[in-house]
């Protein structure tokens, strides 16, 4: 089983190669055969900051006054 040292290691190669930060994380998922559900255990802080901040680029989550959802709440 990987640790959340290697994932966030193999996940920061992909990044510097110039990978988004969800394609890094699927990426890593597939080469180690761990289904991309499983991987809240497996991300560092950082790297939450970072997906959270691409999402939001992307409008994939609902920041709004009212949002009761975010991915924060989600990593808790």
């Amino acid at each position: 089983m990987i640790t959340k040292k290697e994932f966030t290691e193999q996940v920061e190669v992909l990044l510097n190669r110039g990978a988004s930060v969800m394609d890094a994380i699927i990426k890593v998922c597939e080469n180690n055969k761990i289904e991309p559900e499983s991987t809240k255990r497996l991300l560092s802080d950082p790297l939450k900051i970072r997906l959270e901040a691409e999402a939001k680029k992307l409008n994939m989550v609902n920041r709004g006054a009212n949002s009761q959802a975010s991915l924060t709440t989600f990593f808790k």
